[in-house]
């Protein structure tokens, strides 16, 4: 059970933060600095809250990965609304994009995961 939660909380976590991160220096990490990465963990850590918070209410939409990453992006756009004002755009346009970085991330690990899984568990 404990496992489960500390998965729970490390997934979006390290799904949300690189894409904080990259959308922030608009994607030529070259740029980044300290300050930059202290805001995508930030960014990284409110998200990795809010979806753990979610899944104390429910466990059903755990299997879904299409609605884990809709879940993973909309809790990153409000991570990144509260963390820092936007970089590029209007008031919450890098907001949108992060959080719409982060759902494909979550997404492409989820299937790819899984592929990988069943291919190491196929070769066994």
């Amino acid at each position: 059970m404990l496992s489960q939660k500390i998965k729970t909380f490390l997934t979006p976590f390290f799904e949300a933060t690189p894409a904080c991160l990259l959308v922030m220096v608009e994607g030529n990490i070259w740029l980044a600095t300290v300050a930059h990465l202290l805001k995508a963990v930030e960014t990284g850590f409110i998200t990795a809250t809010g979806v753990l918070i979610l899944s104390l209410f429910t466990h059903r939409w755990l299997g879904n990965k299409y609605v884990v990453a809709g879940i993973t992006g909309g809790m990153c756009f409000i991570a990144d609304l509260l963390a820092h004002p936007s970089q590029f755009g209007g008031a919450s346009t890098e907001a949108i994009v992060t959080g719409i970085f982060t759902a494909l991330i979550s997404l492409t690990l989820n299937v790819l995961g899984k592929k990988i899984f069943l291919r190491l568990r196929n070769n066994s």
